[in-house]
């Protein structure tokens, strides 16, 4: 019985980084708000001399998804800009410190565990397609596609858990790249909607 308590609250921490906010009556409303079509066409080179910041974007992007899944708040809260503004399916958050305070049970590294533990239920976000653009000498604006697997069923193998994807904008700040504005969209919960002209898409209704 008390393996099975732990379990759940291992799931509830993992599931529900955000218990006051998410499920919150217009909480993803902003998930429903058509963002600016995807550039046409987009070029699939990197721009001459750009070669240094894309690389610095994905890599903070792989930072950033590492943090997240390890429960290591303050890397990943200091992936963004101190004003960062960043949409979720807990709402919107605003400012670093915000998003540090909101997430704080977010990602299996924060799960606590009997003290007898050999192992953990685990859950793993990775990237998938990424196309990065940029705006300005220290801006960029980058949408993609993101997967959470997880191993917490019965016989703990591996599972597609959920998917989605992300429009972000980066600010370079004293040379170092940081997240400004970061929207995510999941097909699984309510931040999702039905087309998105970021990726391209257009309303599929006759």
């Amino acid at each position: 019985m008390l393996k099975r308590i732990f379990g759940l609250l291992a799931a509830i921490a993992i599931a529900a980084p955000s218990v006051a906010q998410i499920g919150a009556p217009g909480v993803t409303d902003w998930a429903q708000k058509p963002q600016p079509a995807v550039p046409s066409p987009f070029s699939a080179a990197v721009p001459k001399g750009r070669a240094d910041d894309y690389v610095a974007i994905v890599n903070l992007m792989n930072t950033y998804l590492v943090a997240l899944d390890a429960g290591d708040l303050d890397t990943y809260a200091n992936c963004f800009a101190p004003d960062a503004t960043m949409y979720w399916v807990g709402g919107i958050e605003h400012g670093r410190a915000a998003i540090h305070k909101n997430l704080a049970s977010f990602g299996t590294g924060r799960a606590k565990l009997p003290k007898n533990a050999t192992e953990r239920p685990r859950f793993i976000h990775t990237l998938g397609s990424q196309r990065i653009d940029f705006t300005g000498p220290d801006t960029a604006h980058d949408v993609g596609m993101w997967l959470g697997f997880s191993n917490r069923n019965k016989d703990k193998g591996f599972e597609t858990a959920e998917f989605g994807h992300y429009e972000d904008k980066y600010v370079k700040i004293d040379g170092r790249w940081y997240l400004q504005e970061r929207r995510i969209f999941n097909e699984r919960l309510s931040n999702k909607a039905l087309y998105y002209p970021e990726l391209g898409e257009h309303d599929p209704r006759q």
